[in-house]
């Protein structure tokens, strides 16, 4: 265990004991603001849960699940725990595969009934389409439904299903989508799914509950309203952080569960930390206290810090004023780190996402594309870096050639090996090894020149390029849009992904916004990513 699970307990972190501890444990929330340290309460939770029921957890062949939002997130937790084998920490999407990727069975009667009613909707929205409805977004419709009849007719004979990038039912993948939408519908539907969770997980704690889906909460608390007696869930977040438009903010309050709430705030000067409650008065009313300390242990005293508000014109000066701000700070406040950039001490500016920031940071042209007139699809997962376009860019591009650019070949091998069918076992099986390598130093070689900050080549040119490789497959709805082949199964049948319900004018708006997409610059995605 790190150092949190060692610091000093607050009241929130004393209640939380009593839960987990109760018999059986209480399930429960727990708000705690910005700067209240709620990651550390939640490491602190781990730390007591082991140390109490460790021994009983070994026995049972039992560990306690954390789930959060982002791989970064999964990361640091797991760090703190000190990658005990008790505990299973990873994002929702992968502790939701965990759960369902034995019952195949189950999993390929989801998915054709998914084709049942994706066919239904298309040709409910065909049926619609006004005669304002463009002729390609007509086409497109048309083509769906072929490629979804195709895939209906031999969805059973897929042998097994696996969790990829992007849906591809006819080779047997699934996407991010559909398994956020699977599982939580089966742990609700099956009393099995459900006991299974309990007998594998009896404590289950779910980092920036704010953030998550409504139908994971729902099924998370379907499973705890038949089990509690031997179930103990908790929910850590914060509504007022909420980041992602899909996530539910706050979670009702059930009956029997604790409320716990974390008030204090280690983070913030007094000055700032007024600004935060007067700003917070109107949300859920949580008033944060005791704020930034200084000094020794037995005699702390608050900093009391400093807030101004500057109201600026919307122009290209943007960076300019915002260099004069800093100056002005630094001379009011007889501090030189207000000019700095770099080191420990150095301003972090933090930004709303909007098309000021993505222009300075770089992505403008990707901003406006994946926002503009996008569908709301679009939006929401441009946002958290879970929309189709931007996913091959996101997992596989940018990290590989990352790796490439710092010299780093061990990771440039892990990437392919994590994610390329050429280096798969099956498919070196009789091919020059040695041949096989040297494409892919080629192709990794064309890829960062690509890339490079200042290249001509647009998201549409590194796609071919990917294509063209072979390295990987790219989801079909890619592929559609740049007027290329999909995959094709032992039987022929081109595959295509499972869409989000959409009527006419959504699929009009992804067509606009998919053009605008492609003729991006490749580049761009740099400013995004970091």
């Amino acid at each position: 265990m790190t150092s949190r699970a060692q610091q000093k307990d607050t009241e929130a972190d004393r209640q939380l004991y009593g839960c987990l501890n109760a018999s059986p444990p209480r399930s429960f929330l727990m708000i705690a603001g910005a700067g209240s340290g709620k990651t550390t309460s939640l490491v602190k939770g781990l730390a007591e849960i082991l140390d109490k029921h460790g021994e009983r957890l070994k026995l049972r062949r039992q560990k306690v699940a954390c789930i959060t939002y982002t791989e970064i997130a999964a990361g640091e937790i797991w760090a703190d725990v000190g990658n005990n084998p008790l505990v299973h920490v990873s994002t929702i999407h992968s502790f939701m595969w965990s759960l369902i990727r034995s019952f195949q069975s189950d999993i390929q009667a989801w998915v054709a009934n998914r084709i049942d009613e994706k066919l239904v909707e298309l040709r409910e929205a065909a049926a619609s389409f006004g005669p304002r409805v463009q002729q390609r977004t007509r086409d497109k419709n048309q083509s769906d439904i072929i490629r979804y009849e195709q895939q209906r007719q031999r969805i059973n004979r897929v042998r097994s299903f696996t969790y990829g990038l992007g849906a591809d039912y006819v080779n047997g993948v699934l996407g991010h989508d559909d398994i956020i939408k699977m599982v939580p519908q089966l742990i609700i539907e099956r009393p099995l799914m459900r006991s299974l969770l309990t007998q594998q997980f009896p404590f289950l704690f779910v980092d920036e509950s704010q953030d998550t889906t409504e139908n994971v909460v729902a099924a998370l608390k379907a499973v705890d309203g038949e089990l509690g007696d031997r179930f103990c869930l908790g929910f850590f977040g914060d509504p007022m952080q909420r980041i992602y438009p899909t996530g539910i903010g706050a979670i009702p309050a059930v009956p029997g569960w604790a409320n716990i709430a974390k008030p204090e705030n280690f983070r913030c000067p007094t000055t700032v930390l007024n600004v935060a409650n007067a700003i917070r008065r109107d949300g859920d009313g949580l008033v944060q206290t005791r704020g930034r300390m200084t000094g020794p242990e037995n005699a702390l005293v608050n900093v009391q810090g400093s807030a101004q508000i500057f109201i600026l014109p919307i122009d290209e000066r943007r960076d300019q004023r915002i260099a004069q701000v800093r100056t002005w700070a630094a001379t009011k406040n007889k501090d030189p780190a207000w000019n700095e950039d770099e080191g420990d001490g150095a301003v972090k500016l933090l930004v709303i996402v909007h098309r000021m920031a993505a222009k300075r940071l770089g992505f403008g042209d990707l901003y406006a594309a994946l926002n503009d007139k996008a569908p709301d699809k679009f939006k929401n997962g441009f946002l958290d870096g879970t929309a189709w376009p931007v996913r091959p860019f996101r997992n596989f591009v940018l990290p590989l050639v990352t790796a490439g650019k710092q010299g780093n070949e061990f990771e440039v091998m892990q990437v392919l090996r994590d994610q390329s069918l050429l280096l798969d076992r099956d498919h070196l099986k009789g091919a020059n090894v040695a041949e096989r390598l040297g494409e892919l130093r080629r192709f990794t070689g064309v890829l960062q020149q690509m890339m490079e900050p200042g290249s001509a080549a647009t998201n549409a040119d590194v796609l071919r390029h990917v294509h063209d490789s072979g390295v990987i497959t790219l989801d079909p709805r890619v592929l559609s849009y740049l007027n290329l082949p999909a995959p094709v199964d032992a039987e022929g049948a081109n595959a295509n992904a499972v869409e989000d319900e959409e009527d006419g004018e959504e699929l009009t708006k992804e067509v606009l916004a998919m053009d605008a997409f492609l003729a991006c610059p490749a580049s761009q995605f740099w400013g995004y990513y970091n």
